[in-house]
């Protein structure tokens, strides 16, 4: 009983271990409540980006998946406004579009930068995926907004839509309640008779 109750201990120190070794404040948002853009969908899936905070900087990850929904020829994310401070740079940009910080004309004039998708070689497409880091934007952003270009909708041929926190992975309640499961058993068992 003695050993069972230790590798229940030692299983459980291993998982504090690897939360704890984890960014502190991963979050994922998706993107689909319009904000501005007469007769665009009010609401639509088609983009998730991925935070991390990793010190002063900031890690994202955005997927474009659902494009192919809005009416157009090819919609494609231009860019995403950030409501927050202006600061930093931009390093380490991997996949299928350019990023570059260009100024704050989002789409309420509450947000006061964005993140530039697209360049004279290219912008983000349906299926495809970007990451970069945002040097010293830890703790400097509020709110995002993705700006869809290419769609056709009367004489709307573009529309911003606002981002919402995503609800945590169905995983991640399983991982704490196992937890609270094991130190519930050793707490009954270290009960005196």
């Amino acid at each position: 009983m003695r050993l069972s109750l230790h590798r229940a201990l030692g299983a459980l120190a291993f998982g504090a271990t690897a939360l704890a070794s984890a960014p502190a404040s991963a979050e994922s948002y998706d993107f689909g409540s319009l904000i501005l853009g007469d007769g665009a969908p009010l609401t639509a899936s088609f983009a998730t980006l991925t935070t991390s905070v990793v010190g002063d900087d900031v890690l994202f990850t955005l997927d474009a998946y659902g494009l192919d929904q809005f009416n157009g020829t090819e919609p494609w994310i231009g860019a995403m406004a950030v409501d927050g401070l202006k600061t930093g740079a931009v390093s380490d940009v991997n996949g299928d579009a350019n990023v570059t910080m260009g100024k704050g004309d989002g789409p309420d004039g509450s947000f006061e930068f964005k993140f530039d998708f697209s360049d004279t070689t290219g912008k983000l497409l349906d299926n495809e995926v970007v990451s970069w880091t945002w040097v010293g934007g830890a703790g400097h952003f509020d709110d995002f907004a993705l700006h869809v270009k290419g769609i056709s909708y009367g004489d709307t041929t573009n529309a911003w839509y606002d981002a919402t926190l995503a609800v945590p992975e169905p995983s991640s309640y399983a991982l704490m309640l196992a937890g609270l499961g094991v130190i519930g058993v050793m707490a009954r068992r270290r009960r005196p008779r």
